[in-house]
């Protein structure tokens, strides 16, 4: 019997949808067309001016060689720090493990605490990535569905009724990727009560990558604080410094939780990438530590205010499109089940997508991937034009098709 070149391993595994994405649109802008892009998962500021002087003065100086495995000792100071003053607790170095980006971060995760067998508890709408991460560590991934009607928020019954003795990590995202829903500190109260009586032994990974860029009044809430005393020290928070700072290329994110698992993390880490580029950590600790990176910030997040609120009143026009507002990130996740299914022209979001992309030239993400069926991911990190004419395109669009 002749085995397959490829590892069952690797053939389970989907390509992300969101990148799939964003390479058809780079390939018919290539061919000429002028594709509006929806799609990114990028802010499209450039990173603060502080970090691009350091980079140029760092490589300038040289030499750059090889970094610690789990971190420069000064990055994961500054990182322990900062996390400190954020959940209220006290963190050391030691329990930070700086790596190749928030993914990677996650990756790590998975594949240190999980064993075949195991379940990972993700709520839907999630991130593409969380799924397929949860296979490559052989545990099984248990989705626990939200709807818009609840904020996109999971709710303490819906956890409970998965919870169990395979229950070894769940997964928060707050703000949300893809529907930028927040938790409130409500909402995690509940989930810890729920967490501390029917799985306390079960690691509770909370992605933060968003927790800095919020609008209208929401603040990010901790989830070490709000979960309780009783769930605290199982809680490990996943950050980075990519949307925050507009440094996505420069591949830092990191984690913080208790020594065992940043050292079985590390251990993983020395196998795989080794330690993250040093002149990216170089950077990364410019953004976390110099005086004049909020101000920069700040006007960051007041673009994405501004657009934020370009897009929802677009969308209000758009025939058969509903959306929530999000209260962080910078996507809106858009309810277009009216225009799929048997009776309509595109039988579902995939095909829809496609349809804009390919007939009307705006890239936008589908929901089936982000475990939603019927919706439709827009990014709002791209210019105001882009994002009036995207959206007339997409109003012209949909106005052309019949709804259910």
């Amino acid at each position: 019997m002749t085995r397959a070149n490829i590892s069952v391993r690797a053939d389970r595994i989907k390509p992300s949808a969101t990148l799939a994405v964003s390479g058809r649109a780079g390939e018919l802008q290539a061919a000429g067309k002028q594709v509006l892009n929806f799609s990114a998962g990028e802010p499209d500021f450039a990173p603060p001016s502080a970090v691009v002087r350091a980079v140029v003065e760092a490589a300038a100086a040289g030499p750059v060689h090889y970094a610690p495995v789990p971190g420069t000792p000064q990055l994961r100071a500054a990182v322990a720090e900062l996390l400190s003053g954020v959940h209220g607790r006290r963190y050391s170095a030691a329990e930070v493990l700086v790596s190749c980006g928030a993914k990677h971060s996650l990756a790590n995760l998975f594949l240190s605490i999980c064993d075949a067998g195991d379940q990972v508890v993700i709520p839907a709408p999630y991130w593409v990535s969380y799924p397929d991460m949860a296979g490559l560590a052989e545990a099984e991934p248990v989705i626990v569905p939200s709807s818009r009607e609840d904020g996109w928020r999971m709710q303490p019954e819906a956890l409970e009724a998965v919870l169990g003795e395979r229950t070894r990590i769940i997964v928060l995202n707050s703000p949300s990727n893809p529907t930028g829903a927040g938790y409130r500190e409500t909402d995690l109260k509940a989930l810890g009560e729920v967490i501390a009586a029917k799985a306390p032994h079960a690691f509770i990974v909370c992605d933060d990558i968003y927790r800095d860029l919020v609008y209208d009044g929401f603040t990010h809430v901790s989830a070490v604080r709000a979960l309780g005393e009783e769930l605290a020290s199982r809680v490990i928070v996943v950050d980075g410094v990519s949307k925050t700072y507009a440094m996505t290329g420069f591949r830092i994110g990191y984690f913080a939780g208790p020594k065992e698992i940043v050292s079985a993390a590390s251990r993983i880490q020395s196998q795989t990438t080794s330690g993250a580029a040093t002149l990216s950590q170089q950077a990364a600790l410019v953004a976390l530590t110099d005086p004049s990176v909020p101000a920069e910030v700040e006007a960051m997040k007041d673009a994405f205010t501004r657009r934020r609120a370009l897009v929802l009143e677009g969308l209000a026009e758009v025939p058969g499109a509903e959306a929530a507002p999000p209260d962080g990130a910078f996507y809106v996740f858009v309810d277009v089940s009216r225009h799929t299914g048997p009776k309509a022209r595109h039988a579902d979001d995939i095909q829809l997508a496609q349809w804009l992309l390919e007939e009307k030239l705006v890239a936008t993400v589908p929901g089936t991937p982000f475990g939603a069926p019927g919706h439709l991911r827009m990014s709002y990190a791209t210019d105001d034009d882009t994002l009036r004419e995207g959206l007339s395109r997409i109003r012209d669009a949909l106005a052309s098709l019949p709804t259910a």
